[in-house]
């Protein structure tokens, strides 16, 4: 007979995912998750499968919660020009993270780290930055009605190139440049809007 699970899977996804963000794939390992979770390993296993797969369970989970706490200006109803704007503004210092370990963005570092040797992961990265064009684009939709921006702008071109430099500004931050650097560099590239 199964043993019943003793834990609550979403905290030590979660667990895994700070994990993971200090650390990388590499230098991760499932016993620090079950040291920092408190979670057996046989439990860590028997829900999640293998690091890997605990990996990109993570690294599917942390899209999902950045969806709903830095990119949250842009899924309002109705989000136009200055939620975008309001999402780059505040973006910078929600992911400088001075008192962590962790560094810039799990997804941005997956990418980097992963991104030309493991093709699920390369396609987690891709999906979670072509999602975010996607809402980018209907925001400026939206901005191009409410005539904040000319009917002409390539709205498609726009929004990709700021899902790139979203993702330019996380890279920042995960290599340690300063908060007003990265404030800086989102300010020339907000300048595409005006």
């Amino acid at each position: 007979m199964a043993r019943p699970r003793e834990f609550d899977p979403q905290a030590a996804l979660q667990t895994a995912i700070e994990v993971f963000w200090e650390k990388g794939f590499f230098d991760a390992s499932v016993d620090e998750v079950v040291k920092r979770s408190g979670v057996a390993k046989y439990g860590i296993y028997g829900t999640f499968g293998t690091k890997r797969e605990l990996f990109l369970q993570a690294l599917r989970q942390y899209g999902k919660d950045r969806r709903h706490d830095i990119q949250r200006p842009i899924y309002e109803p109705n989000a136009s020009l200055p939620q975008i704007r309001r999402f780059f503004k505040e973006a910078p210092k929600r992911v400088m993270h001075k008192t962590s370990n962790r560094r810039g963005c799990l997804l941005c570092n997956t990418g980097v780290e992963l991104g030309a040797q493991d093709p699920e992961a390369r396609s987690i990265v891709k999906a979670f930055f072509d999602d975010l064009a996607v809402v980018l684009e209907t925001c400026l939709k939206r901005a191009v009605e409410n005539e904040e921006i000319a009917a002409e702008t390539d709205i498609r071109r726009i929004a990709k190139f700021l899902a790139t430099e979203f993702r330019a500004l996380l890279m920042l931050a995960g290599s340690g440049e300063s908060l007003r650097d990265i404030e800086n560099h989102v300010e020339v590239a907000l300048q595409v809007l005006d």
